[in-house]
């Protein structure tokens, strides 16, 4: 038993904390105006006796914030809450929870099987001499400490993050017949239901120990609640795949019971066998009245039946019983609505407007907000004042989306030759599949590299039909002077030259990885040009297997139009000078940090850990370390070492160092997931070696060999290192000034607009909904639009009010435009379902001189769903 008091309990909760809001003034509000009205929204559907809610505000409207006043109402009334997530969001979580409850130490999100495992380990378990037993607890205490694994049993935690990672976990086949600790809880847990011992195997012998505790903490939970299983199995040699069917619910029932789920990002992984579904359907083990809360900006992408997918997550199983007011019920009832509105909606933007086109959208409005109205809430930007005001004031939106078409005249003759012939390659008939995919290779830039590099003898030339010759790029052409790679280039200079920071998105990699090392290029050839600081001693030679590397970019940068005036044209003079600035900053800075060195051993020596750490990391690298620690130290706090003087460098005292690095330490601990273990010196204890490892994997990221004017955030980032960039690129002084993200990677749950109001959009999507997500990164609460908005510099020089920008880039007259045509109907769509924004740019503009139009315009809007918490 919980000792929940009730979701009565709750309500009542929930209005004291809108009290609460409602009584402060804005600037010391913990909630805003549209919060409150969605906690007590919440409160009332609450006593209502409903039991599933979507909170589908519009990306940036603060929804993490409006659920963590609900955890903090549930943990207040001994209630237990579960927040199943994407990965790479806990840290934001933490704190927000820490906002309504600041004394509360919520656990890191449960990531991996080894960690729920470690979770019900015990000192002394595992059977190990004593220094290296005594070295085994110190781990599992610091981890605990640190807030990795509980510090008494996970049924204890009242909020407990669970990451989409977690049921994503493997089981491999054991080798030599043996039974590996991974596999050990499903026989245990049986032996304990058949009232059988199970002996204690040899091998991994504290995680067996943990195992078994955890096979009886699900056991005890049987008696509240029987578990249905399959007995009589041979664990050891179940598929992995089915032996992670069996073990999820046994997990959970470990895990212990909740009042509460929160499901974060509650669109993701739609499939039956996601990541995401397995936990709601498998791994939670609710309470008999539990609440489910999930939470998108974009519950419908593609097509308008996605709501029954993501109103099924928070609902649960269909209940032909239940009474369908979003209390689990049928959902079925609401198919037809949804069918009838979205059908009437796309014809509102085709055909032309009357009276019976417009009561008929008015019936099927009124039956789809019905039907939905049980379960959603949504705020968007309608409901903004401020927004609103800049409509109102400016007669335009806030934000500018700008169709960046490179034409005919910008592409060349060479290129558009090559755009032309992919084309055509497209359309033979006789032509196979790889080669009518020509045109995404040329046109978009995917796969570039390969084909510039293919060799181009003159038999190979005559091989190719009159098509292919002609497809194949400029003789002197690279990656790096593609039409659209250069068009995102002027795009982000002029704003970057403006002190402004830039977000790109882009599906393809190549491209990305030939966007970032050009910006990079040109940025480093602009600092030589003006006497400035460069962070490397020479170009690195290294390059991904995607990308044709940094000497490349170089080299096109300089034979670009605009290449600056007066520095090396060649890259080998280029590094004799980076290597001499390099050389003599690293003299002035050994100089400046002599008598620290010594002042640093001397403390190590007398056993402080901090400054141990930093003659660990001093001595590494090739007595490199330090300079990377002290980039990254700089990095951190904006002491702006990328955009000095050659001359400027950063004054440092033993105390300064200590201070930054122990906080840098504890912020890479915060950020960070399970790290696997690496070699690391003997004598250490457990705490000293958990930093280390820490410190080494971020500092992998400043190798003195490359600049970070730009930086890529891709599928192989690692995770401590997606959040130094996060942090990073939301500092006004600091690199990265330009960050360039992969779509899937960069599109949800990071904040990243505030310093940020500039988007570019490299690639076309599919989905409407990714590119609101994209955008939704800079457009949220207090994001660096709303600041300069506010400040009202503009105003002063008679400027006109910034917006934020989004450029999006394509390649005129082709298979782009198409592209981008496609994504812009289905954007209109979505924005239907979302906004109830159903009349065409082109009605409205007409409706200016047209008085009948523009009342059937206005019956629309005022017809249009609207889900605001009134």
């Amino acid at each position: 038993m919980t000792g929940f008091q009730g979701w009565e309990a709750v309500a009542d909760g929930l209005d004291a904390i809108a009290d609460q809001g409602e009584s402060l003034d804005v600037e010391h509000a913990q909630l805003d105006e549209g919060q409150c009205a969605s906690i007590r929204m919440i409160a009332h559907r609450m006593r209502g006796g409903h039991r599933a809610l979507l909170i589908a505000d519009e990306v940036g409207m603060g929804k993490t914030r409006i659920a963590a006043a609900l955890i903090s109402a549930v943990r207040r009334c001994c209630g237990r809450a579960a927040i199943v997530m994407p990965a790479g969001l806990g840290a934001q979580w933490q704190k927000e929870i820490a906002i309504f409850d600041p004394d509360h130490r919520t656990l890191m999100p449960l990531r991996s099987y080894e960690s729920f495992i470690r979770g019900f380990a015990r000192e002394g378990d595992d059977g190990l001499p004593q220094g290296w037993q005594e070295r085994r607890n110190a781990k599992l205490n610091d981890r605990r400490q640190q807030r990795e694994l509980p510090e008494s049993s996970w049924q204890d935690e009242k909020i407990l993050m669970i990451s989409h990672a977690f049921a994503r976990m493997t089981f491999p086949l054991p080798e030599n017949g043996n039974l590996p600790w991974r596999r050990e809880l499903m026989p245990a847990f049986e032996a304990l239901c058949r009232g059988r011992r199970r002996n204690m195997r040899e091998g991994g012998r504290g995680e067996r120990h943990a195992s078994h505790e955890a096979a009886r903490a699900a056991f005890a939970t049987l008696a509240a609640e029987p578990l249905p299983m399959e007995w009589a199995r041979d664990w050891r040699r179940m598929p992995s795949e089915d032996f992670r069917r069996a073990v999820l619910p046994v997990i959970g029932r470990a895990l212990g019971r909740f009042d509460l789920v929160v499901i974060d990002e509650a669109h993701k992984a739609r499939g039956e066998d996601s990541s995401l579904s397995r936990i709601l359907s498998a791994l939670i083990w609710e309470s008999a009245d539990p609440f489910r809360l999930g939470m998108t900006a974009t519950p419908v992408e593609l097509e308008a039946q996605q709501w029954l997918n993501t109103l099924q997550r928070i609902c649960g199983p269909a209940d032909p019983s239940a009474d369908g007011e979003g209390n689990g019920g049928d959902l079925r009832a609401i198919t037809d609505p949804i069918s009838k509105y979205a059908e009437i909606a796309k014809r509102l933007r085709t055909e032309p407007l009357d009276e019976a086109l417009v009561s008929a959208f008015e019936q099927a409005a009124k039956c789809f907000s019905s039907a939905l109205g049980p379960y959603v809430i949504r705020r968007d930007k309608r409901s903004d004042r401020e927004l609103n005001g800049f409509q109102e004031a400016h007669g335009c939106s806030y934000r500018d989306i700008r169709t960046v078409s490179v034409t005919s005249k910008v592409m060349g003759r060479d290129w558009m030759r090559a755009f032309c012939a992919a084309e055509a390659l497209s359309l033979l008939p006789e032509t196979d599949t790889t080669t009518r995919r020509r045109r995404l290779t040329v046109e978009k830039g995917h796969g570039l590299d390969k084909l510039i590099l293919e060799p181009a003898t003159a038999e190979s030339k005559a091989a190719l039909d009159f098509w292919s010759r002609n497809a194949r790029p400029p003789q002197d052409a690279s990656i790096f002077t593609h039409p659209a790679v250069l068009a995102a280039v002027r795009i982000i200079e002029a704003a970057t030259a403006e002190g402004r920071k830039v977000l790109v998105f882009g599906t393809l990699l190549q491209p990305l990885f030939a966007l970032t090392r050009l910006l990079d290029a040109r940025a480093m050839l602009r600092h030589l040009a003006e006497g400035k600081h460069w962070p490397a001693r020479e170009i690195d030679r290294s390059s991904a297997a995607r990308d044709l590397g940094a000497v490349e970019a170089v080299r096109a940068a300089l034979r670009s139009p605009d290449c600056p005036v007066g520095i090396p044209n060649t890259v080998e003079d280029i590094n004799r000078v980076l290597a001499a600035r390099y050389d003599s900053s690293r003299q002035k800075r050994d100089a400046n940090l002599r008598s620290v060195h010594e002042e640093i051993s001397a403390l190590a020596g007398d056993g402080d850990d901090t400054a141990l750490l930093i003659s660990l990391v001093w001595a590494a690298h090739e007595q490199d370390g330090i300079a990377r620690l002290l980039q990254a130290l700089e990095s951190r706090r904006s002491l702006c070492s990328d955009v000095q003087d050659v001359e400027a460098q950063t004054r440092w005292t033993t105390k300064r160092l200590i201070k930054e690095t122990d906080e840098l330490v504890k912020k890479l601990r915060e950020d960070s997931s399970d790290f696997s273990t690496k070699e690391t010196p003997d004598g250490m204890t457990a705490r000293q070696e958990s930093r280390l490892q820490l410190i080494q994997a971020h500092l992998s990221e400043f190798s003195g060999r490359g600049g970070s004017f730009a930086r890529l955030l891709y599928g192989e980032t690692q995770p401590q290192t997606r959040r130094f960039l996060q942090n990073a690129f939301n500092r006004a002084a600091s690199w990265p000034m330009v960050l360039v993200a992969q779509s899937m990677v960069g599109r949800e749950g990071l904040n990243l607009h505030e310093e940020c109001r500039t988007v570019v959009l490299l690639h076309a999507e599919w989905n409407p909904g990714v590119v609101e997500q994209q955008i939704g990164r800079v457009d949220r609460k207090n994001s660096r639009f709303l600041k300069d908005y506010r400040a009202g510099d503009w105003r002063k020089h008679g400027m006109p009010p910034p917006r934020i920008e989004v450029s999006c880039i394509q390649m005129d007259g082709g298979y782009d435009s198409l592209h981008w045509a496609q994504l812009l109907r289905r954007w209109d769509d979505l924005r239907a379902q979302l906004h109830g924004d159903v009349v065409s740019m082109g009605d409205r503009r007409r409706a200016w001189s047209d008085p009948e139009l523009q009342s059937l315009i206005r019956r629309l809007d005022l017809a249009a769903p609207d889900f605001y918490p009134r």
